[in-house]
């Protein structure tokens, strides 16, 4: 039997294929992903645009504070505008917070208390 060496490396004796264990293995990996690059592909083409939701990302993951950057620990008060804060900057006023919180009440309000209206009764006279 006759050994040679591994032609892709040519550092280690290959097999009866002329590549070693290692180089074997990075080419059929290499063989696997590029048949499964295709089907990813056209799954990915088959579905519309407008169709396609993505989920909102957070706009900051941390234990500090937005504002003065002092570290909160495990008591975090996260605003309405996504962003933690200390116990100082809580509220809207103190960070300068973007979010209307006015009329995100006032909707709340109008979607959780419908309006009753009640018919008119007529006159007697």
């Amino acid at each position: 039997m006759d050994s040679q060496m591994c032609r892709c490396c040519k550092m280690f004796f290959g097999s009866q294929d002329g590549m070693c264990s290692k180089c074997f293995k990075l080419e059929t990996l290499k063989k696997e992903a590029d048949k499964a690059l295709p089907e990813l592909i056209s799954s990915s083409q088959a579905l519309p645009e407008e169709n396609k939701i993505e989920a909102p990302e957070p706009l900051y993951e941390s234990d500090r504070c937005w504002t003065c950057k002092k570290r909160v620990g495990p008591l975090i008060f996260k605003c309405k505008c996504n962003y933690p804060f200390c116990a100082k900057h809580r509220v809207p006023e103190a960070h300068g917070c973007t979010f209307d919180h006015r009329s995100h009440g006032i909707r709340k309000l109008s979607e959780d208390n419908p309006q009753v209206v009640a018919e008119k009764f007529n006159k007697l006279l």
